[in-house]
């Protein structure tokens, strides 16, 4: 895609996904959280549950969609822009329906079928991808961008139809139009709903910003390293999706098994968070070479910045379920206020200053306060602690591995051949891992029990 629109052209791709976001964020309604949790805690009338939950999210989906669609003829984009936009939101509406679905995947612990669905509705989209950037690209830059977001469209429309199949191998749901379960929904959501919409506010409005003050080529710039960004906090995203289960059952019936569970899945989590943010700062010049070439050489720096708040992010996940699972959404709704308010308000600060990097240094300075602002609510009421002992050999794992790969690629802004970089990924978690091991910052037995429960 970037080879084929160039920093223009992906601009524009993004600020077409970045739009549609906001209304599908506020489709959300906290409905797929919340019916995770029921599904968990319940034993019986999960068909009945399924369904309603189901026939909400469509409703509010399309709802939301029809008037993003509509309001996006009064923002001041380009006719290219707009058409994406009316393109795009048929297939964020499937991508809507199959979040929803991933909660039934979530209480059955069978999120290799949704991966599954996954990886057939993305490996055609990358196919049909190719097919434009080889037939396509040239003098017509607008069409292959239509042409993107249409087999975007298309990939969602077959992740979706593949986790609706999957998911009634283990609930069977269709429509449900109980309004009496449907206001009782509404009711408990709510907090949860705000809660979601602000956090995904916030993570996306810098984008918007961004379109607004700035040329559609800075937005392709930042856009190449936020793409980096979402697609590693899909990880921990279905790491604390596959914990919110547990730690719901656990938060309404044994406290201590939470506490024991909440400090092993952070300590997970710091494993893996640690490396990432240390490799990634390093690398980011040849990971931003590899995306988009020499055109997209500038976006080493954004992504850098923007490799903190990844790490940030793989904590605020499992949080985020946490707080969730011990019913303190309505408390977390004053966190995730703040957040927007100080996202805002720095980004209309910075951006017309620094562009890019005044967006990507906002997005790590609210995703840090907002994950202390969350961890003091769930310390609150669990008294949950950490294991600070082995989450600083972590980071000193971490960090040496970094220094090794800093001499090893110096200078850094000059991006490695892509074996190279492959060589030296493989060889920096060949690093972490060992001196890991050495320093004696694995406990086997205990993550085990996160992994096999």
């Amino acid at each position: 895609m970037t080879r084929s629109l160039g920093q223009e052209g992906f601009g524009e791709y993004t600020t077409a996904l970045a739009f549609l976001s906001l209304f599908v964020i506020l489709s959300d309604l906290g409905l797929h959280s919340l019916m995770t949790r029921e599904l968990s805690q319940k034993k019986e009338g999960l068909p009945r549950i399924a369904s309603n939950f189901f026939t909400l999210r469509f409703l509010a989906s399309l709802f939301f969609l029809l008037i993003g669609v509509g309001a996006a003829l009064f923002f001041p984009y380009s006719g290219e822009i707009k058409t994406g936009i009316a393109i795009g939101a048929i297939g964020f509406l499937f991508l809507s329906l199959h979040q929803l679905l991933l909660g039934i995947f979530q209480k059955y612990l069978a999120m290799h079928l949704t991966a599954l669905a996954e990886v057939v509705g993305r490996g055609a989209q990358l196919f049909v991808v190719f097919l434009i950037y080889s037939y396509v690209r040239g003098p017509t830059p607008h069409i292959s961008l239509y042409l993107f977001i249409a087999v975007t469209s298309a990939a969602a429309f077959i992740i979706f139809v593949l986790s609706f199949i999957f998911a009634r191998r283990y609930i069977k749901f269709g429509l449900g139009f109980d309004f009496k379960y449907w206001a009782r929904i509404l009711k408990i959501a709510w907090p949860i709903a705000l809660s979601i919409t602000l956090t995904l506010i916030y993570f996306k409005i810098d984008t918007i910003f961004l379109s607004f003050m700035k040329p559609q080529a800075d937005v392709g710039v930042y856009g190449v390293a936020y793409r980096v960004l979402e697609s590693l906090i899909f990880f921990p995203a279905i790491f604390s999706g596959i914990m919110m289960p547990i730690l719901s059952q656990d938060a309404a019936s044994n406290m201590a098994r939470f506490r024991e569970v909440f400090k092993k899945s952070f300590r997970v989590i710091a494993i893996f968070a640690f490396p990432i943010v240390g490799g990634g700062v390093v690398l980011s010049y040849s990971i931003v070479n590899i995306i988009g070439g020499e055109e997209f050489q500038i976006a080493g720096a954004p992504l850098q910045a923007l490799f903190f708040a990844v790490g940030i992010i793989f904590f605020g996940n499992l949080l985020g379920r946490a707080i969730i699972a011990l019913d303190l959404q309505k408390k977390a709704v004053f966190a995730y206020l703040f957040g927007v308010i100080l996202n805002v308000g720095l980004n209309l600060i910075f951006i017309p200053k620094y562009t890019y990097m005044g967006a990507a240094w906002t997005t790590v300075a609210t995703e840090f306060l907002i994950v202390v602002f969350l961890f003091w609510l769930i310390h609150k009421k669990a008294r949950v602690s950490l294991d600070i002992k082995n989450t600083i050999k972590a980071a000193f794992a971490a960090a040496f591995m970094s220094i090794v790969l800093f001499f090893l690629v110096f200078p850094i802004t000059s991006p490695l051949p892509p074996l190279k970089l492959i060589v030296a990924t493989l060889g920096g978690g060949i690093i972490y891992f060992g001196t890991l091991w050495l320093v004696a910052g694995t406990d086997k037995e205990g993550l085990k029990k996160v992994f096999t429960r």
